[in-house]
């Protein structure tokens, strides 16, 4: 230690400099450039969103693109918030207009009316056109005058949708209230609901306790579905899942199928439309989607899980986000479709 001391005096007297490593500057990195936000491939089937208070009706592609869009004048009297008022065929997307009248939106932004609704000053209507546009059923709810606004009874009819021709009354009630929401296989599918709907929240788009399925001519009920437990999420092709003490799940033709999945009954749930699969979500907890063979798969997203687009994507509301997305479940990409909108289904119409 002493020789290395007197090493270092010796050069400092002699005014030999040590010289030093040179700073180095480090050159700015070139700025990152963003990358866009993954989204979801285009999906064969758009859907079918309402503006606020279904002041608007647009056709939304999976990816966020409006292909079309129309203005709709409110219905002067509205009691049931969930009943139908859109009905797709496989062409066309149908719309009330001022509660009444019966138009149409394409995907090319095509619009005309297909059809009128005769309401009284306290009627409201409900609708489902077939897939080949042909028919359409229509049901009218009837009550006393606001602000009583006490319920009546309910006619349900079947008629050409173009021209009216072939009408034919097959339903009325003074208590029952069930309207159409779609048909299946030449059949119509009727939502059993109440005469008033809703301030909060339901486990189905219609609010409906059951469906029925009846032979559209006569109306001559041919399926119960649901009739014991409350139908979860939208109805879809693969049939409706049933929630009793635990899910049960049923074909449109009424006939029951091993379960895709056992299903927390605290979820808010949508079958997919082949019916292999559940998805669910609740206001602060992850989405979920459960089976086929009973497995389960958390996906990285918060909220309810509206319904299905298609098989890989399904349209949910996150929780602190007021819009409406789809998500891709296999890759979690996720795009926004409406700000503030309702999630009204698919087109063109799954149900055939």
């Amino acid at each position: 230690m002493g020789r290395l001391l007197l090493v270092v005096v010796f050069l400092t007297a002699c005014g030999t400099v040590v010289p030093r490593a040179a700073a180095v500057t480090p050159s700015p990195s070139p700025a990152a450039t963003p990358q866009p936000s993954p989204t979801p491939s285009r999906s064969d089937f758009l859907a079918i969103v309402g503006g606020p208070k279904n002041s608007s009706v647009s056709l939304v592609a999976s990816d966020g693109a409006v292909l079309a869009t129309a203005a709709v004048d409110l219905a002067p009297f509205r009691m049931h918030t969930q009943m139908s008022w859109t009905s797709a065929s496989r062409t066309r997307l149908y719309y009330l207009n001022a509660g009444s009248d019966v138009r149409y939106l394409a995907p090319d932004g095509t619009t005309g009316t297909a059809t009128h609704i005769a309401l009284g000053a306290s009627e409201q209507a409900g609708f489902a056109v077939s897939p080949d546009d042909a028919r359409i059923a229509v049901a009218v709810f009837s009550y006393t005058p606001l602000p009583d606004g006490s319920y009546k009874g309910m006619r349900l009819y079947v008629e050409d949708l173009s021209g009216g021709a072939n009408h034919v009354d097959i339903f009325s009630s003074t208590t029952v209230a069930e309207f159409p929401i779609g048909w299946t296989s030449g059949r119509l599918i009727l939502a059993v609901s109440e005469p008033g709907c809703c301030t909060t929240k339901t486990m189905n788009p219609y609010d409906a306790t059951s469906y029925h399925v009846v032979d559209p001519a006569t109306g001559t009920r041919l399926v119960s579905l649901c009739d014991v437990g409350r139908p979860a999420g939208p109805i879809e092709p693969g049939g409706v899942m049933c929630l009793k003490t635990g899910p049960d799940y049923v074909h449109l033709d009424g006939s029951s199928y091993l379960p895709p999945a056992a299903v927390p009954t605290q979820y808010p749930t949508a079958l997919s439309p082949d019916g292999t699969r559940v998805a669910g979500g609740q206001a602060q907890a992850q989405i979920v989607i459960f089976g086929p063979g009973g497995g389960w798969e958390r996906l990285n997203k918060f909220g309810y899980v509206l319904g299905w687009l298609d098989q890989g994507q399904i349209v949910i509301e996150q929780t602190d986000v007021p819009t409406l997305s789809v998500l891709d479940i296999n890759t979690g990409a996720v795009a926004e479709i409406s700000p503030g909108g309702a999630y009204l289904g698919t087109f063109p119409t799954s149900l055939t």
